[in-house]
């Protein structure tokens, strides 16, 4: 009913104020996100360049067991593409003697390490080590600590009690050595180091984070309304978790997921400086960083660029790992 004095809409504006708003292009939303979230655009771009240092060219031969860093998902990758010069190439001055620890220059962009090898190149390669050892650790990690928290929160009870006491025994060990221990004895590959290894020991010391964070959350999704309705028309435990629960959760674990992969490279970086003698030799950040500690005060060259690359590193995934969070959390966008 129309109110005296007031127009009356007409039907194409009544139409126009009832309309859905328009869909932003992928363009606009990623120029938003840069504009609400610049430390977090500065995280991805951090993230995604570690990702493109990692990148080579597959090689064609037949699958094979994934392993570390060149194979993690079973077909081999050659020389990342941002690497300059080999992994093991070493280089000479004019006089025919070894170029070691050279100054940055143009041709070794961070200078050269004491074997005479260039460092911009290692770190390059350290990038795919300490990307895929976390990526195995983290995958692992998020599944066994997912799977536990959920059928803890989800059953609570005894099962509940006694799954929380066991995650309380194992993280009381400190990380640190907790994970020297796990690769000291090395249960997969005798006295040789591996990097399969030093994942799995990472993921072992994330589990009680992963399923604590995890348990928390299905600890308030399971008395949802729709998680009652679920149950009243008849579905089982195991759908009720898979369909009501889990779906749920997901964005916790992403979050869980993204920012896990920072620390997960400071501790392999720190297991590699601690006790270079248990993980395998090759191009390793932490490696670098142990190798330069002699020379900081003269040549520091080394040194600064393992430690940058670390720090950028886990300040990357942080700051990535905050605004996916605010970005999926419903109570932050309020």
């Amino acid at each position: 009913m129309a109110v005296e004095g007031q127009a009356t809409p007409t039907e194409g504006e009544a139409a126009t104020e009832f309309a859905l708003p328009k869909q932003r292009t992928m363009r606009q939303s990623i120029w938003k996100f840069i504009r609400g979230k610049p430390l977090g655009a500065f995280g991805v771009f951090l993230v995604l360049f570690m990702v493109a240092m990692t990148l080579g060219t597959p090689q064609l031969t037949d699958w094979d067991v994934p392993n570390l860093p060149d194979r993690p998902l079973g077909f081999q990758l050659g020389d990342p593409w941002m690497s300059r010069y080999g992994l093991e190439d070493k280089f000479y001055t004019v006089e025919d003697r070894l170029a070691q620890q050279e100054s940055p220059s143009a041709d070794h962009w961070l200078g050269t390490d004491k074997n005479g090898r260039d460092t911009w190149s290692r770190i390059v390669f350290g990038a795919r080590r300490s990307l895929f050892v976390a990526l195995w650790a983290l995958v692992f990690a998020t599944v066994v600590g997912t799977t536990i928290g959920v059928i803890s929160g989800y059953f609570r009870g005894s099962l509940d009690t006694g799954s929380q006491r066991f995650m309380d025994a194992l993280q009381a060990f400190p990380p640190l050595i907790a994970i020297i221990l796990i690769v000291t004895i090395n249960p997969l590959s005798g006295d040789q180091p591996n990097l399969i290894v030093i994942a799995v020991a990472l993921g072992i010391v994330g589990v009680p984070t992963v399923q604590r964070i995890t348990r928390s959350v299905v600890l308030s999704t399971r008395e949802q309304p729709y998680v009652d309705a679920a149950r009243v028309i008849g579905a089982t435990d195991a759908r009720t978790m898979r369909y009501y629960i889990l779906p749920n959760i997901f964005a916790s674990t992403i979050i869980v997921f993204s920012t896990g992969l920072g620390v997960a490279i400071l501790a392999e970086a720190a297991l590699s400086f601690i006790v270079p003698d248990k993980v395998p030799q090759g191009a390793s950040w932490g490696l670098m960083l142990s190798e330069a500690q002699s020379f900081l005060v003269e040549k520091p060259w080394m040194g600064i660029a393992s430690a940058g690359a670390i720090a950028l590193a886990v300040l990357g995934f942080n700051l990535a790992g905050d605004a996916l969070r605010d970005v999926l959390d419903p109570r932050l966008r309020i």
